[in-house]
């Protein structure tokens, strides 16, 4: 599902020309057909759908902080690229998110501790 969630992103993103991304539809896509077509729990369904809504915005082209409550914490940021094409998202990805933190997954540093 991952992988042909990113080929679906890729394929858009190609095809814009830098355009405008649909994300409404991309985000009925992704949240009700590839992985929504998965999920049987309407609370997960829902949780779904927010990180959808969170991550899945014209901000995300804008730097945005993609570390939900990382203000908080110093030196644990994420910040989306400025616009570019598709593989460079995944080098920058590749280049700055060494590890996984909780922050990440929007939990508590805390969580992390054994």
């Amino acid at each position: 599902d991952l992988r042909d969630s990113a080929t679906c992103l890729q394929n858009y993103m190609d095809n814009t020309g830098g355009g405008k991304i649909p994300w409404q539809d991309l985000k009925y896509i992704f949240g009700e057909i590839m992985y929504g077509g998965h999920i049987v729990n309407d609370f997960d369904r829902l949780l779904a759908n927010e990180y959808l809504n969170f991550f899945m915005k014209e901000e995300l082209l804008d730097e945005m902080e993609m570390y939900p409550f990382a203000e908080d914490e110093k030196d644990i940021s994420f910040i989306s690229p400025a616009p570019t094409t598709f593989d460079k998202y995944i080098e920058h990805i590749d280049k700055k998110m060494t590890q996984d933190t909780p922050i990440a997954f929007g939990l508590h540093p805390n969580a992390e501790i054994e």
